[in-house]
């Protein structure tokens, strides 16, 4: 396995963002195990149910070019301790659009999640020139609700036992839309850049 560590896609005051790679593995299992992180993505416990599977996972993900999916760990500046991970599934090149999903471990303070997030949509839109972004979120998730509704995104709709998260068990979920067009004029973008603004050009996703 090549351990040589990928180039940082972001850097900023709080935070880096660099690829999930198959070295991250160990980590990300765990991270799967608990109940914190599972939001980010429901299913991906019960697709891949020993560190071999998700091995094999982000092995996969990994080879395909150009990619379809885009993994970043973030990590705090400060402590260099990884708190979480930024994602883009279902990357849509045509119609320049992508499901976004973000999943923390650690708080490490409202400065390094609102500089992630920030960086995180604002990559997407100026790093891969998507005009969409997708964001799903299961109906216990009031946090991520509370959020979505505040600050204008658009619900596209709400699906009835729509993932399978354990072997009998099915959750609904709602979706989101947010468009390029509206993200630097949304409250959710005045909001995070006065609590960390961006200080770093961000067109780096262009290599992926």
């Amino acid at each position: 396995m090549n351990s040589t560590t990928p180039p940082l896609l972001f850097t900023g005051k709080h935070i880096t963002l660099r690829p999930i790679t198959p070295a991250d593995t160990a980590l990300y299992y765990r991270w799967l195990q608990n109940p914190i992180f599972l939001p980010y993505k429901p299913y991906l416990k019960l697709l891949c149910p020993t560190p071999a599977h998700l091995l094999a996972h982000l092995s996969l993900q990994a080879k395909i070019d150009p990619r379809s999916e885009i993994e970043a760990l973030v990590i705090h500046q400060k402590t260099q301790v990884p708190i979480g991970i930024i994602g883009l599934a279902g990357i849509d090149r045509f119609n320049k659009k992508a499901e976004f999903s973000a999943g923390f471990i650690h708080g490490h303070g409202t400065h390094a999640l609102g500089e992630a997030i920030n960086a995180g949509i604002s990559l997407s839109f100026s790093g891969l020139d998507l005009h969409k972004l997708v964001f799903y979120t299961t109906a216990n998730n009031h946090h991520a609700l509370k959020i979505m509704q505040r600050h204008g995104f658009t619900q596209e709709g709400y699906f009835k036992e729509e993932i399978l998260v354990n072997n009998d068990q099915r959750v609904d979920l709602y979706r989101f839309a947010l468009m390029r067009d509206h993200w630097d004029q949304s409250s959710l973008y005045k909001r995070l850049n006065r609590i960390a603004p961006l200080q770093t050009n961000i067109d780096i996703l262009n290599e992926l």
